[in-house]
């Protein structure tokens, strides 16, 4: 790859003046310009001017795609295209000056010996954002090598389809802000040890992660939890927590029904949340397990996200009481799911007002008597609301004007409500 280029330099000028403006911009502000584009367009901007010639191979911020790097990697095939790209990012390494702060890679290419070489480039050069987004086949997953874990100054990183071993004697990473991992292979062991390990960590992300047994997050400034996956049972002592978000799922028929012990004692110990989605069988999980203790009122909390049976009566209870002392809530959004579950009973009885309570929407929505007894009694007692949205699926859309003359006989609270189909 040229490095310079031998066309006359292109200048923009300043008319009062006849200074080149592009060349005399200050470090900082190239900078910052060259860190805001891909590495590919970065090269580019060395035909701007001697200045600019080799300004790209300092900037400590690199952003590599392979489907930006070079366009004619379209179209070559197999491990061609592959070879190319991992030749040209070790180019740009070895040509590199300086400290690399950030190293963004996204490739749906496996080359193992090009990413270990990297990453101990990046090891020897004060990495503080990792971000290796891999693409690669299913089941194929790249193995972290030891450099990683000295990286010490690394305070977010972002892996995906790695495998994750700790290395005996591993302190952790002490400047840790934020981790995510999705589709990494990783024991639970290892997971909690990371999570302790790293005193700083405010966001923890873990996508499609599934372990065999209990879990548990101990993280004093854990401030956003988002876990989807497996998981058999939760425990979670992270005090300062304030947006949480919990997806789980059931891979395995024999856990159709799993108690979750340590779940239900850490929900209610939650007292500085602020938001909360639990989806999946998340509530499933909560009302099979020992009755929830939750606080005598959610002070903060202002945004509710659920997957609900509206078919379980068990379930529709655990929402009831949750509504209730969520005192503040301003936000509330419902996800239907209907079980072969007979619900005869409506839990949506009580007297009760939600004063701050704006915005409702439903996803999923059917018309069938227990969602409707919900709608009811949110358009009874919800003083302040602006909109209730249902989304339906395509199927039930041509139900709308029938439903909707059965919601406008429900009395509203609100005179400012509106109903909006989606």
């Amino acid at each position: 790859m040229p490095m310079a280029c031998s066309q006359p330099e292109k200048r923009i000028t300043n008319p009062a003046t006849d200074q080149d403006i592009i060349s005399s911009l200050p470090g900082e502000i190239k900078e910052k310009i060259l860190t805001k584009l891909p590495i590919k367009d970065a090269v580019r901007t060395s035909i701007l001017s001697t200045k600019w010639r080799y300004t790209w191979a300092s900037i400590p911020e690199i952003l590599v795609k392979d489907d930006e790097l070079v366009s004619s990697l379209s179209t070559i095939d197999g491990a061609g295209a592959s070879s190319r790209f991992t030749k040209i990012v070790d180019l740009l390494l070895f040509i590199h000056e300086g400290p690399i702060l950030e190293f963004n890679l996204s490739t749906k290419y496996q080359s193992p010996e090009a990413f270990d070489r990297w990453i101990f480039k990046l090891s020897r050069n004060g990495i503080t954002k990792l971000i290796f987004k891999l693409n690669m086949p299913s089941g194929t997953k790249y193995k972290t090598p030891s450099n990683f874990f000295v990286c010490n100054a690394l305070n977010h990183v972002d892996l995906s389809k790695c495998v994750i071993k700790l290395p005996h004697g591993f302190k952790g990473f002490k400047l840790l802000r934020f981790l995510k991992l999705d589709e990494c292979t990783i024991t639970a062991v290892d997971t909690e040890k990371l999570i302790t390990s790293s005193p700083q960590l405010e966001t923890l992300m873990l996508l499609n992660f599934k372990v065999e047994h209990n879990f548990r997050i101990y993280a004093m400034r854990l401030k956003c939890l988002i876990i989807g996956g497996e998981i058999l049972d939760l425990q979670m002592n992270t005090p300062r927590l304030i947006s949480a978000c919990l997806a789980l799922y059931n891979t395995m028929p024999s856990r159709a029904r799993v108690e979750c012990h340590d779940l239900c004692q850490s929900f209610g110990g939650l007292l500085q949340i602020q938001m909360i989605g639990l989806f999946g069988v998340c509530i499933q999980r909560l009302v099979d397990g020992p009755p929830v203790e939750l606080p005598k009122a959610f002070h903060y909390l202002k945004l509710v996200h659920l997957t609900v049976d509206f078919a379980n009566q068990k379930e529709c209870a655990f929402v009831f009481l949750l509504l209730q002392v969520a005192t503040n809530l301003q936000n509330l959004k419902l996800v239907v799911r209907m079980s072969e579950n007979t619900n005869n009973s409506s839990v949506w009885v009580k007297d009760i007002v939600f004063k701050h309570l704006e915005t409702v929407e439903i996803q999923r929505f059917k018309a069938s008597e227990p969602v409707l007894a919900f709608v009811k009694f949110i358009l009874g007692s919800t003083p302040m609301l602006r909109t209730l949205t249902l989304s339906e699926n395509g199927s039930s859309k041509e139900q709308n004007p029938l439903v909707f003359k059965q919601l406008l006989k429900f009395q509203r609270a609100s005179a400012k409500a509106e109903i909006i189909f989606a």
